[in-house]
């Protein structure tokens, strides 16, 4: 057998064993998935803990335990008043717009200007999407208990799959530089200079930007749902939590959180003093956001401004709906610093020089 036949012989065989591998794992590679991702995230903070002298198995069982009551919190005093609030919000949601559009009429009638909304079309928007929201969650669930139970096996895979995240977790983040070296030792060598490289203008705007974009979510969550709830403003938690979170999408969550915000101040109106109120913690908070919180979390891991950003966003969306929104940015800053130094390559080139 020549060279070049053994080459695709056993190139090949690798990737067949790659796909069987994915497949029979079936289930389980949403959680392993999960588990690396995770174990990418938290590897840098593994090895901090490292630095003060504990080995990888104590720091890894000080960062699983940690998570676990984080979770567990969250899970047991949180998300229950989050989902009683998020139903009552989403039920109450078309009555309130409608009172909110006529209590905005009201003000601008009272400073003499006389504005018309289409009431009607927005609501009928509003219980549409609302409709369709519901029904998408009712479908997904019942797709789900069909999936889970219908029979006791693949109720127990379920089951399973759930506790393998955390086991995985433990098996990769404790191996995890054996693991990558496993997966470089792969490469053919006259690529790992290039693929380094790339790799590791990667991994810095990916680590940085994830990592980063995460607890400037957090952020805005807690103080959002804090000045909300100062205000007094009905569902204050709520919508703090949830314009924190979607935060994540750049001006997403600044745009619905002030929407949001507003229909709900203005259907429960009790004076001035409350839309303003509103309307300062908003302004407070995105320039805290702005000035403070994300140069100090993310710095300037993505380089994109503010016009990019917004291009990146549709055209994400438009491919790939949220998930294209999320992954997005920093997919377009991976894509810039490679393209910045494919032209610097291509202006080299004697074709660009002559």
């Amino acid at each position: 057998m020549n060279q070049q036949w053994k080459t695709i012989t056993i190139i090949t065989s690798l990737f067949i064993i790659f796909i069987i591998g994915v497949v029979g794992l079936g289930g389980a590679l949403t959680p392993l998935i999960i588990a690396s991702a995770l174990s990418y995230l938290l590897f840098p903070l593994i090895k901090k803990i490292e630095g003060k002298g504990l080995k990888r198995v104590y720091s890894v069982s000080i960062i699983f335990v940690f998570l676990t009551l984080i979770l567990v919190t969250i899970t047991a005093s949180v998300i229950p008043g989050l989902v009683s609030d998020g139903h009552k919000f989403l039920t109450d949601l078309p009555q309130n717009t409608a009172k909110a559009i006529n209590r905005a009429e009201d003000i601008a009638s009272n400073f003499g200007h006389e504005i018309e909304i289409n009431k009607e079309s927005i609501i009928l928007f509003i219980k549409d999407h609302i409709s369709s929201l519901s029904t998408g969650i009712i479908k997904s669930v019942s797709t789900g208990i069909k999936t889970s139970f219908g029979g006791i096996s693949s109720w127990l895979v379920a089951i399973l799959n759930l506790f393998l995240i955390p086991l995985f977790f433990f098996y990769v983040i404790t191996d995890y530089e054996k693991h990558i070296s496993s997966i470089k030792s792969l490469i053919p060598k006259s690529f790992i200079p290039k693929l380094s490289h790339y790799s590791q203008l990667t991994n810095t705007v990916l680590s940085g930007y994830i990592r980063g974009q995460l607890l400037v979510a957090l952020c805005l969550a807690i103080l959002y749902a804090i000045g909300l709830s100062i205000v007094g403003l009905k569902f204050g938690i709520l919508i703090g939590i949830v314009s924190g979170l979607i935060s994540i999408i750049p001006y997403a969550g600044f745009t619905l959180g002030f929407l949001a915000a507003l229909v709900v101040g203005l259907a429960h109106y009790s004076g001035i003093g409350q839309i303003t109120g509103i309307i300062i913690v908003f302004v407070i908070v995105q320039t805290l956001e702005g000035l403070l919180i994300t140069p100090k979390l993310v710095g300037d891991k993505v380089g994109l401004s503010a016009f990019t950003t917004m291009l990146v966003l549709i055209v994400g969306g438009n491919l790939f709906g949220l998930i294209g929104m999320l992954i997005a940015i920093p997919i377009a800053a991976i894509l810039k610093s490679v393209l910045s130094e494919l032209k610097s390559e291509y202006q080299q080139l004697d074709f660009y020089k002559d």
